[in-house]
């Protein structure tokens, strides 16, 4: 799918650019002269393949990114996640949400705000706090989730844990609106990722 993405994107600028090489030259500009240095015309090319070579290396890199996520975590299962760090966690999760279509940008790793991971979809923004824990995973996650969301301006916070929550962390996220994505969820996520990979 986004092979074909890219496809249709670099066919549209290729057009865009055909375009301009083949538009009927204005009364002023003889039809054999090409256009100056400093014309419109030629600015507007310029700039059109600027812009298809800035596009192209940003679809690059993140084809990158996800092929090397897609080469250390793909064959993860949700019991692999317990041996990963917190940073590789957070790396882990930002690869898996945007195999789910979301824009996913990792925070700072310290002076966060609360956030380790921005998720954006739809004109949506989503404050992630990501907790790689064993145990049980308490208030503090929600608030700091509730921090991450007011510091970076989203819409709503998660907080996502391969560990359990306490019933003061669900009963304080619940009436604040964050949603708790534990174990069992990521495990559903990662089964969906499988299954769209492996069609």
């Amino acid at each position: 799918m986004k092979d074909l993405i890219l496809i249709l994107f670099i066919a549209g600028l290729a057009w865009l650019v055909w375009r301009a090489f083949t538009k009927k030259p204005s009364l002023s500009i003889p039809a054999n002269k090409p256009p100056s240095e400093g014309s419109k015309e030629a600015r507007h090319l310029r700039n059109t393949l600027q812009f298809a070579k800035d596009q192209h290396r940003v679809l690059s890199q993140k084809r990158c990114e996800q092929d090397a996520w897609q080469q250390r975590f793909a064959a993860a299962q949700a019991a692999d996640l317990d041996q990963l760090s917190g940073l590789e966690f957070e790396q882990f999760l930002a690869g898996l949400f945007r195999a789910q279509g979301y824009a996913a940008e990792l925070t700072p790793t310290s002076g966060d705000y609360g956030a380790d991971i921005i998720l954006s979809k739809d004109g949506r923004r989503i404050a992630v706090q990501a907790k790689r824990h064993v145990g049980r995973v308490g208030v503090q996650a929600v608030q700091e989730a509730l921090s991450g969301q007011a510091y970076y301006q989203c819409h709503t916070a998660w907080v996502i844990s391969t560990g359990a929550f306490t019933t003061n962390a669900l009963e304080l996220a619940e009436k604040s609106g964050v949603k708790m994505i534990g174990r069992g969820e990521i495990g559903n996520l990662m089964a969906q990722y499988n299954a769209k990979t492996n069609l």
